[in-house]
């Protein structure tokens, strides 16, 4: 009998030490971050945070491939959120991002850029040493795209369902990886058959980034 005691007593504390509630998690704290998404199955979102530049090159038969154009781009998605209660975080994040292309022959240049802003709510189990989150976010804002001053302009939503966890990397700072279902929706009206077009990306995603907790 006291075998038993001794054991359920040492399983309740070691539970308990695993399931300790973690002070950057409490109610009240603000939680500050950004994150970079790696999508699959033709989402456009999949370059939601980075900076980049790239050559693209086309080869006919046994031609040496020649360049063409020359695109850059620019991502960032930052966002703040709240501690509602323990483990529960709510804010809300922003998108600004958009891309370059140039011809490298006669210089003629087309621009894209996105803005947004949307809600998203992530709620922890916290262990002793990881933290596994379930997150949802939904975002909406408009695209603009065109050559020169000829722009076109259109909305977009985006929302993504995610499962991960964090690894603490201090008191205040955690290295974050999760996946899950994303999907990004454009409209625009086509001016030939007097409708409104719909563009629809879906897939999978890997989203990694770091929070900052305050």
């Amino acid at each position: 009998m006291k075998k038993t005691a001794l054991f359920l007593a040492a399983f309740c504390l070691i539970v308990s030490a695993a399931t300790a509630q973690p002070p950057q998690l409490a109610k009240g704290k603000i939680l500050a971050g950004v994150s970079s998404t790696l999508a699959f199955g033709g989402s456009e979102s999949s370059d939601l945070m980075g900076f980049g530049f790239t050559t693209v090159k086309y080869k006919y038969g046994s031609d040496p491939a020649e360049a063409s154009y020359k695109l850059t781009s620019y991502n960032i998605l930052p966002r703040g959120g709240y501690f509602i209660i323990d483990n529960l975080a709510a804010g809300l994040e922003v998108i600004i991002s958009g891309n370059t292309e140039k011809d490298v022959d006669d210089s003629d240049t087309y621009k894209e850029s996105t803005m947004g802003v949307g809600p998203f709510v992530r709620y922890y189990y916290p262990l002793e040493k990881f933290y596994p989150f379930a997150e949802a976010e939904f975002l909406f804002g408009s695209c603009k795209d065109g050559y020169g001053g000829d722009d076109n302009k259109y909305p977009f939503i985006h929302f993504g369902i995610y499962l991960g966890g964090s690894m603490p990397l201090g008191d205040m700072v955690t290295f974050d990886a999760s996946v899950g279902y994303i999907h990004t929706q454009y409209t625009w009206e086509d001016v030939e058959v007097s409708d409104n077009v719909k563009e629809i990306y879906s897939g999978i995603g890997i989203k990694f980034g770091f929070s900052i907790f305050l």
